[in-house]
């Protein structure tokens, strides 16, 4: 920082408070999710001191601060949304592949002890009236549309936590 001073005659943060007016502007222009205000300042920072190593005068620094600080705004945007992109795709199954045990109806071990333990964690949160209607269903008993209906969403309140 000591070199700014020396080749310019001018403190950076005096510079960087120059710069604050383009960072709040731009902040609102370019929003991040992730980022708060500290994020944006101490970006804007990394931003000017890079820029001050690269040029030789101040000449228009202001404008070229704001283009290289718009630049960098706009490539973390890309950069995180290329990341979230990964998550958003899922992965086809090729049902040719899989045919042997999409089409079994053998459970595993595993996939029992969960549904028991789901089972028995719902039937524990429901009233006697669902505990009455989700035996019947269990058991094959005729339910109306709507008492499957109010069923239904009453477990998917206890599965995941909506009440």
């Amino acid at each position: 920082m000591d070199d700014i001073q020396e080749k310019y005659g001018l403190e950076f943060n005096e510079l960087f408070s120059e710069m604050r007016p383009i960072i709040y502007k731009l902040m609102k222009q370019l929003h991040i999710n992730t980022w708060d205000y500290d994020d944006y300042f101490q970006e804007g920072m990394i931003t000017l001191h890079e820029l001050l190593q690269k040029i030789t005068n101040l000449d228009h620094v202001h404008t070229k601060f704001k283009v290289a600080y718009h630049q960098h705004l706009i490539d973390e945007i890309r950069h995180i949304k290329a990341r979230k992109r990964g998550f958003d795709q899922l992965h086809p199954i090729n049902v040719y592949d899989c045919a042997d045990w999409i089409g079994s109806n053998l459970a595993t071990p595993e996939s029992e002890i969960v549904f028991n333990h789901l089972l028995e964690e719902v039937y524990d949160k429901l009233s006697t009236h669902y505990k009455e209607l989700l035996l019947k269903q269990m058991h094959g008993e005729h339910l109306t549309r709507m008492q499957k209906y109010r069923l239904k969403e009453k477990i998917k309140a206890i599965l995941f936590d909506e009440d």
